[in-house]
C-alpha cells in the first residue's frame, strides 16, 4: 500500500474517532428521522445546475475556444467529481485532463493548468463567502485565523501563477538546468539533459493553461461564474439544514459550504470520509448545534449529493466510453 493511501487511513480512522467518541445515538437517529423532504425538488435542480454553470467557467478557461461546448465541458466535470469522491488524490482531474486532451487534441497539460486555476479560483470564492460569514455573523477569533490562512494560499497561488506566466522564464531557466547536466560525467549528461527537457516541455504546456490571466474579458466571466457557483452550493447547504428544522439562517449554509469545501484538501480515504463530517460538526457548532444532529445532517448532505454525482456522473462515463482501467493508469 503506498504511503499517501496509509496516511490517508489513519487520518480517517482518527477523524472517525473524533467524531464518534460519546456520540447520542438517540439522538442521531431523532435527527434522521426529522428530515423534511420540502427542499428536494429545488435542491437536486439548483446543484445540477451548479455542474454545467461550472461547464461556463471552465469553456472562459479555456478562451472560449468553440471547439469546446460549455454543455460537454460541464458533463467531463460531472464525471470528475463523480470519480473525485471513489478514487484517491483528486484522479478525477486528472481524468479530466486526459479524457478532453484525448478527444479534442489538446495538450493534456495545458487543460490541466486550466484545471488547476479552476480549482484556485474555487479556493478564492469559498474564502471570501467564509471571511463574509465570519465579519457578519461569528467573529470567533479561530476560525478568522482559519480563513485568512486559506485565503493567503489561494491568494498567494495565483499570483504565483501570474507572475510565472508573465514574465515567462521557463525557457530561461530550462536552459541553465540543460548547462549544468551537460557539465555532468559523460554517461550521465544526455540522460540528464533529456530528462530536463522533457520535464520544461510539460511545465511550459502546463502554463498555456494560464492564458486567460491575458484576456480581462473571459478571466471575469470566469471570477464571476465562480461566485455564482458557490452562491447556489451555499444556498443548497442552507436548505438542506434547513430540512431538518433546526431554525438557522443563510449563515449556516455558508459555514457548512465553506468548511466542508476545504475539509476535502485534508488527505482521507473515498468519499472524504472523516474531514467532511468534522467540517460539519465545525460549521453547526457554532450555532451550537449537538453533535449528534450536526453528524446526522452531515451524512444526508453528503449522501444525497453523491448520489445526483453518481447517476450523472455514471452515466456521461458511459457515454464518453472511458474504462476505469484507464482512469486508473492515469493516476
Amino acid at each position: 500500500m503506498k504511503k499517501r493511501k496509509i496516511a490517508a487511513l489513519v487520518i480517517t480512522i482518527a477523524l472517525l474517532c473524533i467524531i464518534f467518541y460519546k456520540i447520542d445515538w438517540h439522538e442521531l437517529l431523532n435527527t434522521f428521522k426529522s428530515f423534511n423532504f420540502k427542499h428536494i425538488w429545488l435542491i437536486v435542480p439548483l446543484y445540477v445546475l451548479t455542474l454545467y454553470i461550472r461547464g461556463i467557467r471552465w469553456k472562459a478557461l479555456l478562451l472560449n475556444d468553440s471547439k469546446y461546448s460549455s454543455l460537454h465541458l460541464g458533463e467531463v466535470f460531472t464525471v470528475g467529481s463523480m470519480l473525485n469522491i471513489f478514487l484517491p488524490a483528486r484522479a478525477g482531474d486528472v481524468y479530466r485532463a486526459y479524457y478532453l486532451g484525448s478527444v479534442k487534441g489538446e495538450k493534456k497539460m495545458k487543460v490541466f493548468g486550466s484545471i488547476i486555476l479552476e480549482r484556485t479560483l474555487d479556493g478564492i470564492s469559498v474564502f471570501l463567502m467564509l471571511l463574509a460569514a465570519i465579519l457578519l455573523y461569528c467573529k470567533q477569533q479561530w476560525i478568522l485565523h482559519i480563513s485568512y490562512g486559506i485565503g493567503a494560499l489561494f491568494f498567494g497561488s495565483l499570483l504565483i501563477f501570474y507572475i510565472v506566466f508573465k514574465f515567462d522564464k521557463v525557457d530561461f531557466i530550462c536552459e541553465k538546468l540543460s548547462c549544468i547536466c551537460r557539465k555532468f560525467p559523460e554517461k550521465f549528461a544526455a540522460s540528464a539533459v533529456s530528462i530536463v527537457e522533457n520535464i520544461c516541455c510539460h511545465v511550459k504546456s502546463f502554463m498555456e493553461g494560464f492564458e486567460v490571466l491575458d484576456y480581462p474579458k473571459y478571466w471575469t466571466v470566469a471570477c464571476v461564474t465562480s461566485l455564482i457557483v458557490w452562491g447556489i452550493e451555499a444556498y443548497v447547504a442552507f436548505l438542506i439544514v434547513d430540512s431538518f428544522g433546526l431554525g438557522l439562517g443563510f449563515s449556516a449554509g455558508l459555514f457548512v459550504l465553506s468548511l466542508i469545501s476545504f475539509s476535502t484538501m485534508i488527505p482521507s480515504t473515498s468519499v472524504f470520509l472523516g474531514p467532511y463530517q468534522v467540517a460539519y460538526l465545525m460549521a453547526l457548532g457554532i450555532f451550537g448545534i449537538e453533535k449528534s444532529t450536526s453528524l446526522a445532517v452531515s451524512t444526508v448532505h453528503q449522501a444525497l449529493l453523491m448520489v445526483i454525482l453518481v447517476i450523472l456522473g455514471g452515466y456521461y462515463l458511459l457515454k464518453f466510453n472511458i474504462s476505469m482501467k484507464d482512469i486508473k493508469q492515469q493516476d
